[in-house]
């Protein structure tokens, strides 16, 4: 076969062209240098923290030392003035941190982190105590009345950690944690008592401890940049400071015959906790850089809404309260450490509605929300924290309370700013900043357990079979409140929410503060869109009224996750 003489050269001259080219200089463009890791550098910020309680329990042992007495009560008196309470150590810290990240094979990142809290969380309790010399009756009638007073106290709590994560998106850090934990801590036990025929004169018995402990902690959470050189994050953290005891500086329980006579009961207490406990935690951080190109090209401002159409969402939930916290009701504190789980087991009252409502347009948005529920407690989810004095009244660990409570706030925000992220199509970040009025009814019946009365009517008790009632009638108040707003939308429908808000002022309670967390979808269903909800809610107050016997008030934090179905139109 031949070749045609054209296509043969047209085939030298291709081959020879291709062999040129390759001895020629390549016009390829530069590869380009791929962004530094978003991660990378060192970071400062502010956090705030939630203590939650974890061993809940301060003993409190005592030993007889030396008993001159005809009727042997001595180990009846160190009996009395032994005995264990719970004492909750929870309550809101604040606190700074600083940290280094190293990103690393694309997604890994590597980091340490050193941080303190302070502000102090306290805890403690009380129990009463009547016991006798076996066998008790009128031919033996001595008896040791006792109250044992017992407090803890976190007063500061730091950690140095290392950090190991991976960046989920360029912009979401994952991570787990674990190091090193310390902080100062303290623990003190006041034992009262007095012997019945009361004969002797009696010195009360001090036990006290105070120092610094060292422990451990781990953990995990979730970090994400929102915004150039600002991220936000959410932390869990567990404890563990060791066991701390009053082994130390002990002042004896005494009993003496009076106008300074002979010694002739003597008592030694020791009082030991664990603290140990759950830390849940948000915290802002600034990403210093050092030197690195800016990560600001990576986000740029997105245009936000213009005032027109009205948008409305109404939304009945259901919030499963936990509450941990002081009921106060005729100058009578009970100290409630109560579950969801105790409510439906327990509670001889569990009524409730809930439900919030949201009106926007544009850049302004209006929100309204009501709480209403009436729980009973009993059992041993209550204890008492203010018993009467010894020789008033002795009284056990359980008590009963009914309250009724209702919380409707409602606030008007204004959006701040809204950005996104380069490339991320309807994706944005969205700040609003809201300031309104939050409305608190409490009303409380306590029905205490009685081992013995006198003087009833003088505390305002109303006494009969062996149960004293405090009815406190009702108390209401109003806090201003101002707060911020953070909302995500990953895409149209989808949107986290991150709300806190603080308030009171000494204008309604001292002091009240909420955080919320959640994640929202949208359903279509013929013409209406319907939101699904899931969260984390919780909300604090400190609020007390009158004094003495006329005393009433709400010290607790009320937390729980939520869900809700929204109606949008």
């Amino acid at each position: 076969m031949k070749i045609a003489p054209s296509v043969t050269g047209l085939g030298i001259v291709l081959v020879a062209g291709s062999a040129l080219a390759a001895d020629l200089p390549s016009r390829k463009a530069p590869p380009v240098s791929p962004p530094p890791p978003l991660w990378t550098g060192f970071y400062v910020g502010l956090n705030g923290d939630y203590l939650l309680k974890g061993n809940n329990s301060i003993n409190t042992a005592t030993a007889n030392l030396f008993d001159a007495t005809v009727t042997g009560i001595g180990p009846a008196s160190a009996l009395g003035a032994s005995g264990g309470v719970g004492g909750r150590l929870d309550g809101f810290v604040t606190g700074v941190q600083l940290g280094y990240n190293w990103q690393f094979a694309d997604r890994f990142v590597a980091g340490f982190e050193t941080d303190i809290q302070g502000g102090g969380v306290q805890g403690g309790g009380n129990f009463g105590t009547v016991t006798s010399v076996p066998p008790a009756g009128l031919l033996n009638p001595s008896s040791a009345v006792t109250e044992v007073k017992v407090s803890r106290r976190l007063d500061y709590f730091g950690t140095v950690r290392g950090r190991f994560g991976f960046a989920v998106t360029p912009t979401l850090l994952a991570y787990a944690t674990g190091g090193l934990a310390y902080g100062r801590v303290s623990t003190n036990a006041t034992i009262k008592q007095s012997l019945v025929p009361n004969l002797f004169t009696s010195t009360d018995g001090d036990a006290d401890f105070a120092g610094t402990r060292v422990g451990w902690t781990v953990g995990g959470g979730v970090e994400w940049a929102f915004y150039p050189n600002l991220s936000a994050k959410l932390e869990y953290l567990y404890y563990d400071l060791g066991v701390a005891a009053t082994n130390n500086g002990i002042s004896l329980l005494t009993h003496s015959i009076p106008l300074g006579g002979a010694l002739r009961v003597a008592n030694a207490s020791t009082t030991s906790t664990r603290f140990n406990g759950h830390v849940i935690r948000a915290g802002l951080n600034y990403h210093l850089d050092w030197g690195a190109p800016s990560s600001t090209d990576a986000f740029v401002a997105a245009e936000r809404p213009a005032l027109g159409d009205w948008q409305f969402r109404f939304a009945p939930y259901a919030w499963a309260i936990h509450l941990n916290g002081d009921l106060t009701a005729r100058g009578r504190s009970v100290d409630t450490n109560v579950s969801f789980y105790d409510l439906l087991t327990k509670s001889n009252h569990l009524l409730a509605w809930m439900s919030y409502a949201e009106a926007r347009n544009g850049p302004f948005s209006f929100y309204g929300d009501i709480v209403w529920a009436r729980l009973g407690f009993f059992g041993g989810g209550l204890r008492q924290t203010n018993p009467i004095g010894l020789s008033t009244l002795s009284i056990d660990a359980n008590a009963n309370i009914t309250t009724t409570l209702a919380i409707g706030e409602a606030w008007m925000g204004y959006e701040l700013a809204r950005w996104r992220q380069s490339g991320g199509g309807d994706s944005f970040t969205a700040i609003d900043a809201y300031g309104g009025l939050r409305y608190w009814y409490l009303s409380n019946t306590l029905q205490l357990s009685v081992t013995g009365a006198i003087n009833l009517p003088l505390l305002g008790l109303d006494f009969g079979g062996g149960r004293a009632l405090a009815k406190t009638g009702s108390t209401q108040w109003v806090d201003p409140i101002l707060g911020l707003r953070l909302r995500h939308q990953i895409k149209p429908g989808d949107e986290f929410q991150l709300r806190g808000d603080i308030g009171g002022f000494g204008a309604g309670s001292k002091f009240s503060w909420q955080l919320f967390g959640g994640y929202s979808h949208d359903f279509k269903i013929c013409d209406w869109t319907i939101t699904s909800v899931v969260g984390y809610r919780a909300l604090s107050v400190d609020y007390s009224n009158g004094s003495g016997n006329s005393q009433k008030g709400l010290d607790a934090i009320i937390h729980g996750p939520m869900i809700a179905t929204s109606f949008r139109f």
